[in-house]
């Protein structure tokens, strides 16, 4: 059995939602928060509304924003202030900082640069600013998550490459999403989680979008995954793809009981 945390993704429109989801996740268990600001209303976006938010809450919080890649400076001032508002992490995707980063895997030797990954950048200009501003949040004390959801399905040696350049750009917690096809993807996944359990030495989240996302998001962590990101009900702007915290947690508990009752 894996340890992992359940993390409540917050994809609200006002504060007053966000204040009734944090209340009702940790009802159902939630062991700390994601905050989407970006579908904020224009309004909230905002430290002040952020930092209230942050404060609602007794357990660790991160905050993305995913903003159009124009506006790679405006979500690096954000994700440094919110740090310094109380978060406890923030997400950065792979790509800040580059607005054409596809063209940037061309003639690259990392494994992971010939499957041409959305979301991945391998720009040395923009990496040498993502690692600035990774060094900022850490001397404001908060930890870093880079993500890159790569709409492709990766090879276990793909993934484990991409999630090693996370690391090394000062990464503290490694996602990736791919676009698994078919069952024998989802096996590469499950594979890819143990190795990088054993391999990478950080925190990392690990699953897929699409159809089989109902079947990895809420059992990668058997396999070494970190994190589950759930939603505590469904909104018309939930991602309809995370599990619910009560299943979660109801999966976690039937599979305990198994455990003790074959030990």
């Amino acid at each position: 059995m894996g340890a992992f945390s359940v993390i409540s993704s917050l994809r609200v429109k006002t504060p007053q939602e966000a204040f009734f989801d944090i209340e009702d996740s940790v009802r159902l268990g939630a062991d700390g928060f994601l905050l989407h600001v970006e579908l904020l209303e224009e309004r909230y976006r905002n430290i002040e509304t952020i930092s209230k938010i942050i404060d609602s809450a007794e357990k660790p919080f991160m905050i993305l924003d995913y903003l159009t890649d124009e506006e790679s400076e405006i979500c690096a001032s954000f994700l440094l202030d919110s740090v310094r508002a109380g978060a406890a992490a923030v997400d950065i995707p792979m790509h800040l900082y580059d607005n054409a980063s596809m063209k940037s895997l061309e003639n690259k030797a990392e494994s992971f640069a010939s499957a041409l990954p959305s979301g991945v950048s391998m720009d040395q200009n923009a990496i040498e600013r993502q690692k600035q501003l990774i060094a900022k949040i850490h001397e404001e004390g908060g930890e870093v998550l880079i993500s890159a959801h790569v709409g492709k399905m990766l090879s276990c040696v793909q993934a484990e490459d991409l999630a090693k350049e996370m690391r090394a750009r000062g990464a503290d917690i490694a996602k990736i999403i791919v676009k698994a096809e078919s069952a024998d993807d989802v096996a590469e996944i499950y594979k890819t989680c143990c190795v990088l359990k054993t391999k990478l030495g950080i925190p990392f989240l690990y699953q897929t979008c699409g159809v089989y996302g109902k079947l990895v998001r809420p059992t990668a962590w058997m396999f070494g995954s970190r994190y589950v990101l759930c939603h505590n009900r469904y909104s018309e702007i939930s991602n309809r793809e995370k599990p619910l915290i009560e299943d979660v947690q109801r999966i976690k508990n039937e599979l305990a009981c198994g455990v003790s009752e074959h030990a």
